[in-house]
């Protein structure tokens, strides 16, 4: 039972030591990971929208059409019909000889001024011809209207929608999770230090009592943590070893189950842990190593990680990880046609179209068409590169063209950015774009991003791509990277941008 608990204890010990250091090397990378937990449980916690459901019909038919609106909690709902006045047509009948009468006009309905339902009518008799739309939430009827269309002149139609009864006070614990996501860098570094502290702790059987249940309180979070993005299909990489080990929810679940196994092994067997080292030697070390791991959280942070396993680490071929390599398996899709009836919408294969005559079928009223994915194909590493101009254009492959150096410039946020930063860049542009390409990559709007350029004088256009994806190419706002066509030369971050000097002597 000794050799067991022991071999447990280290096992134990190593991993979670293991676990905190992979990812205290990369702070920023798992405070991102926090946030999207925070941002998950603040949307999950928040109390469920009620929905808005409008039906629309005529005297003239049985179908309705049905719309159904999410509240965010608004206190009103202005609700807008129009119909215009009908406009009386004059057609030859089917023998050519002699004339035929119709009236058409159009119905339109609006919510809050954005257009939600427009409609011709046809009628060929003197008929009353009524519009009817009704309003309700949970199945109680808030606006009952009908409305004679019949008629040679504009009619408007305006109600408003109380809804003040309907709004739900968010919780407090989706209040909390909404209010950590500004602190969730300084939560990453304590959770991992802590995690690493813990680890040490068991290696040297420092207080065990106490070690052992904060481990289980530890190891217990985490489970909780990955069965919920598991189960839920929520954060799907848990980042519990960061990037250098990609592990999806479920294997990341039963590491976790594994490790809870442990804990309760080491808890029961408990009296076979004895101290390694004096109880002052051993305060002495756990308190080195805390100051060494926010240390070494501070550098990662403050420069970028020693140990980078992010796709545009220095030496990764991009264009190559971009690509899909010869005979991967592709992508099978299929178009798929939406047509609704009675309210409902229905899919339909090209063939399905065919058998069922749904075109003909004058029930079914066409509403989209959409390519639909049937077979998942294998994906790039890189998968989500793009370089896209104000027009909506990707120069990606444009980037990778010629073969020489090049800067490739990231920012997240072009607001955010330090003025003393922006000053060394546009120093560093100017002198490297006598010879060499300077590219620019931001989330910002088009706008900002021109305001920003022509405020520093930047010899260079902004391309835009997604905030996320630009997280994942440099751990720092701005990043700096010099390539060789498509192959990482090295990184800077923005608190240590090169001199041009420094530049060429990399280049050599």
């Amino acid at each position: 039972m000794k050799l067991i608990a022991n071999i447990v204890r280290v096992l134990t010990g190593v991993l979670f030591v293991f676990s905190g250091f992979i990812k205290i090397n990369d702070p920023v990378g798992f405070s991102i990971k926090l946030e999207e937990y925070l941002m998950v449980f603040a949307t999950d916690l928040a109390p469920k929208p009620d929905t808005l459901t409008i039906n629309i019909g005529y005297s003239e038919s049985t179908k309705e059409d049905t719309y159904s609106i999410i509240l965010h909690n608004e206190p009103q709902k202005k609700i807008t019909i129009k119909s215009e006045p009908w406009e009386h047509i004059e057609v030859k009948n089917e023998n050519g000889g002699g004339k035929s009468f119709y009236d058409k006009s159009n119905i339109l309905v609006l919510i809050d001024g954005k257009e939600l339902y427009k409609k011709e009518i046809e009628k060929s008799s003197a008929e009353p011809y009524d519009f009817m739309l009704t309003a309700s939430i949970g199945g109680k009827e808030l606006i009952s209207k009908t409305i004679p269309v019949y008629n040679n002149k504009d009619i408007i139609s305006e109600e408003s929608i109380n809804l003040e009864t309907y709004i739900k006070e968010e919780g407090w614990s989706s209040k909390l999770c909404t209010a950590m996501i500004p602190f969730t860098l300084f939560l990453a570094v304590f959770i991992c230090a802590f995690e690493i502290l813990l680890g040490i702790a068991l290696l040297i059987g420092w207080k065990k009592t106490l070690t052992l249940w904060l481990l289980a309180l530890m190891i217990m979070f985490f489970t909780f943590l990955t069965w919920y993005s598991a189960h839920y299909n929520k954060v799907t990489d848990c980042g519990c070893f960061g990037n250098a080990i990609p592990l999806s929810p479920w294997q990341s679940f039963a590491k976790d189950l594994v490790l809870c196994v442990f804990v309760i092994i080491l808890i029961v067997l408990g009296k076979y842990i004895k101290p390694i080292f004096s109880s002052s030697f051993s305060w002495t070390l756990l308190v080195t190593v805390l100051l060494l791991s926010f240390g070494f959280a501070f550098y990662c942070w403050y420069y970028l990680p020693v140990f980078n396993f992010l796709k545009f680490a220095n030496g990764n071929d991009i264009e190559k990880l971009t690509n899909l390599p010869p005979g991967a398996k592709q992508e099978k899709r299929e178009m798929i046609f939406i047509y609704s009836k009675n309210g409902k919408d229905y899919e339909f294969t090209t063939q399905e179209l065919t058998d069922k005559k749904i075109a003909e079928n004058s029930e079914y009223k066409f509403k989209d068409r959409l390519d639909k994915v049937i077979e998942e194909g294998d994906k790039p590493e890189i998968h989500d590169f793009v370089m896209m101009d104000s027009d909506g254009v990707d120069h990606s492959k444009e980037f990778f063209e010629k073969d020489e150096y090049k800067l490739l410039m990231v920012w997240e946020g072009l607001t955010s950015t330090r003025p003393n930063a922006m000053k060394k860049i546009a120093t560093l542009a100017n002198e490297w774009t006598t010879n060499y390409e300077f590219w620019a990559l931001t989330s910002s709007n088009h706008n900002e991003a021109e305001a920003i350029r022509h405020e520093y004088q930047f010899p260079f256009k902004f391309y835009y791509g997604d905030n996320t994806n630009l997280k994942s190419i440099i751990r720092s706002n701005p990043g700096l990277l010099l390539l060789k066509k498509g192959t990482v030369i090295a990184s800077w971050p923005s608190t240590d941008l090169p001199s041009h000097k420094q530049l060429l002597r990399k280049m050599k």
